[in-house]
């Protein structure tokens, strides 16, 4: 059963870097997305919540076609030529803009779990708006919301495994490839499964050597939702 562990292992850096480009962008527009409906007018919070509404209501498959399969042919309609775009990065987007839509309501949740005197102290210091979340809020947003960002990530690491459906060649796609030569799928889909089962529990270990590390407490962990899966 472990033979082909070597040669599905080889396709992990497929599946690390959709995760690595998805997380990374995804966490920076979910901190604008949480500052902007944090400070926001009604126009803002109304296009928030339609934004999110979209990402949590619908399947992520469901997503992940719309976007691959969907904004090359609308934009093509729209006279735009997508054609040298490399198919992945269609794929990147939709991760993303899920990543977005799920860790602005975490960072949201953070956020109001800081004290408002900390900004008030800081605007009477002479900060604009803009230096306060950047020094103050969102630092202190980002440590108190780890754990529920690390569920975010191991979430996104899980759902590349939806990616070989759009002809990404990932360890799902070779595995199926592998299978069909030799009809022994039952052993690569274990064998799939123990590779991303290592992945998550060193990603469930990195989460809680980071909760150690900043001391997150138990009851701040209640209060932002933030138990590891």
């Amino acid at each position: 059963m472990l033979a082909s562990l070597p040669k599905l292992a080889g396709y992990l850096s497929v599946t690390l870097f959709v995760t690595l480009l998805s997380v990374v962008p995804g966490l920076i527009l979910a901190a604008l997305l949480a500052v902007w409906k944090d400070q926001g007018s009604r126009i803002v919070s109304g296009g928030y919540r339609i934004f999110i509404s979209f990402i949590r209501s619908t399947p992520f498959i469901v997503q992940l076609f719309v976007v691959y399969f969907g904004v090359p042919q609308l934009l093509s309609g729209l006279g735009v030529d997508v054609s040298d775009l490399p198919p992945l990065l269609f794929v990147l987007v939709i991760f993303a803009l899920h990543v977005a839509g799920y860790g602005a309501e975490i960072l949201r949740g953070s956020l109001a779990a800081i004290q408002p005197g900390e900004k008030e102290a800081a605007a009477s210091l002479g900060m604009t708006d803009a230096q306060i979340y950047r020094r103050i809020v969102l630092p202190q947003a980002f440590v108190l919301s780890i754990p529920p960002l690390v569920n975010e990530v191991i979430s996104t690491l899980k759902g590349t495994a939806l990616i070989f459906n759009v002809g990404i060649v990932d360890v799902m796609r070779q595995a199926e490839l592998m299978g069909g030569n030799s009809q022994r799928y039952l052993e690569l889909y274990v064998d799939v499964a123990i590779l991303y089962g290592a992945m998550i529990f060193a990603l469930t270990l990195l989460g809680r050597a980071l909760e150690r590390h900043f001391r997150i407490s138990e009851d701040t962990l209640t209060v932002i939702g933030g138990e590891y899966e």
